[in-house]
């Protein structure tokens, strides 16, 4: 079978708590006159590579969960970085990880949560239809019939809620060297 490919919500750039920690670091290094101001600034390098560093935060505090800290059958280089989509505004959405895994390892993670209550209710819930949004993908039985929608669905469970405070605690803690590091 061929590789599934998905989207990973996180928090985003725009508008977010990682955004906020490039403003901050510019704006320190211009007042502290390492910088003149932000005009040569490549924002889009600065993202993509704290998108590498987040997904790889994201996997390894999913695979930890999922699957323990030894990992059993499952290791994080199972899941494949496959680049940041950012929406061409962002008043509809924000920016997402794209993915890549093989159907075999979806098969292990599929296996896990399809009988966790906490996921099905999530699903159940957040995929109804409702005023203004009709759903494709309505409850369990639908999203799990595709793939890359269970996935995304996972992951939006498990990064914005049930994990996003440990997730962003460690995405964040080795974002400030990426950022010095892609300055002008």
């Amino acid at each position: 079978m061929e590789d599934i490919k998905f989207y990973i919500p996180f928090e985003g750039f725009y508008c977010s708590i990682y955004e906020g920690m490039v403003e901050s670091i510019i704006d320190n290094e211009i007042e502290e006159g390492y910088l003149k101001n932000d005009d040569n600034i490549n924002y889009k390098v600065i993202f993509e590579e704290m998108a590498k560093s987040i997904f790889d935060d994201i996997i390894e505090i999913f695979i930890d969960e999922t699957f323990g800290i030894i990992g059993d059958d499952f290791c994080s280089t199972n899941i494949i970085y496959e680049g940041l989509s950012s929406p061409k505004y962002y008043n509809y959405s924000t920016d997402k990880l794209i993915a890549k895994i093989t159907y075999n390892n979806y098969s292990l993670i599929y296996g896990k949560y399809i009988i966790n209550d906490n996921f099905v209710n999530y699903v159940n819930e957040a995929s109804k239809s409702s005023s203004g949004f009709a759903s494709f993908y309505e409850g369990i039985n639908n999203v799990a019939s595709e793939p890359s929608i269970f996935l995304e669905y996972l992951f939006q469970w498990f990064v914005l809620n049930e994990y996003r405070d440990e997730i962003i605690n460690k995405t964040t803690e080795n974002l400030n060297e990426i950022i010095y590091n892609n300055l002008n």
